[in-house]
């Protein structure tokens, strides 16, 4: 599968201490976003978000980020696809498109 990457935002937009939330899903669908986290001046990773778990050491999913010329990017296809069983059943034939906010 090829990657299709998202300009999401600049690095120094994802706060060190915190997280930078990116939204999944249609209007009405309520599917938990990706949250972004930055380890250090250029380094970030990306999980679902998750209520009351420490995402740096959980074993939340994981998607991927691809950081070039201080911009963070990440695959749509990974943010198209459902999280969860429950999120592939409640996008049905449809799929779940997203809708990634990117800020330039």
């Amino acid at each position: 599968m090829s990657e299709q990457w998202k300009l999401i935002c600049k690095v120094k937009d994802v706060p060190l201490s915190g997280a930078r939330l990116v939204p999944r899903g249609l209007a009405w669908q309520e599917l938990p976003g990706v949250a972004l986290f930055r380890t250090d001046e250029e380094s970030v990773f990306a999980v679902l978000e998750t209520v009351d778990v420490e995402p740096r050491e959980s074993v939340a999913r994981r998607y991927s980020v691809k950081v070039e010329d201080c911009k963070v990017y990440l695959d749509l296809r990974e943010l198209s696809a459902p999280a969860s069983k429950a999120e592939a059943a409640l996008a049905g034939a449809f799929g779940v498109a997203t809708r990634v906010m990117a800020f330039g």
